[in-house]
């Protein structure tokens, strides 16, 4: 009687443990499924983010057509268009920036180096009548903190081509701006070699300005390079991982038609 009680013991686990494989054939399916549409998401949401680069350049529409600006990345407007799109170089790390090339004011459109972005391009007066425009760097995505550690450089020349005397004009001058430096009460950051950067104009706009007396045909150039400062205290491996993401946006601001 006690090898029979055992056999049915055997039986019962058996018969449970069947039970049991029925049912995660049934659940497993659906949470893998839903664990691997999870992860697609988040590529997808990634790849669209790469997409659309780390530094873009938009002109806001004017309703106007008398008063229009346009971008291009070659002087000669072959192809203008009102937004402009640059990728940043992948898996980037710190640099001294007195490292970086005296040139980077000489190539048009995208030509990023192993650590940083740099974007040239061009804008352009294509109205009827001249105007004043106002532009605006703005940070549109920092993660990880990352933009404590972040430095901008422009060249902005505003009379690069002026269309009434028909002349260029080469501009080598820059600005570089920088988050203030952390508990330095709005002091600005120096970096090495006594280089003081400008402090951002608030959180999130790293600069603002306006060009004005752009008339019909003129064009100004501007240069905008990115990188992590690793002199900057604050880049450290907290900001491993961390995204940034800058937008540079033109309006007209006023027409001067008179």
């Amino acid at each position: 009687m006690l090898e029979k009680k055992e056999t049915s013991a055997e039986l019962r686990r058996t018969v449970n443990g069947v039970r049991r494989i029925r049912r995660y054939r049934k659940i497993l399916p659906p949470i893998i499924g839903a664990s691997t549409l999870f992860l697609v998401m988040l590529y997808i949401v990634s790849l669209m983010f790469s997409r659309y680069g780390s530094f873009t350049v938009t002109v806001k529409d004017y309703e106007d057509r008398k008063y229009a600006i346009a971008l291009s990345e070659g002087d000669d407007f072959r192809y203008s268009t009102s937004h402009l799109n640059a990728a940043a170089a992948t898996n980037i790390t710190n640099i001294d920036g007195n490292d970086l090339p005296e040139d980077l004011n000489d190539t048009n459109g995208m030509h990023n180096g192993e650590n940083y972005l740099a974007y040239t391009f061009y804008v352009k007066n294509t109205g009827e009548v001249a105007c004043s425009y106002r532009y605006s760097l703005i940070i549109s995505r920092a993660t990880m903190g990352v933009d404590a550690a972040a430095r901008v450089r422009v060249y902005f020349d505003g009379n690069y081509y002026k269309a009434e005397s028909d002349t260029y004009r080469y501009d080598g001058t820059y600005t570089d701006y920088a988050k203030p430096k952390t508990g330095g009460n709005g002091q600005p950051e120096v970096d090495p070699d006594g280089r003081v950067m400008t402090n951002f104009k608030s959180g999130d706009v790293i600069m603002e300005s306006e060009k004005s007396g752009f008339a019909p045909g003129d064009m100004s150039k501007v240069t905008v390079v990115i990188w992590l400062e690793g002199n900057d205290p604050d880049c450290t491996d907290d900001v491993l991982g961390g995204q940034f993401k800058v937008d540079m946006v033109f309006e007209i601001t006023e027409s001067q038609e008179n």
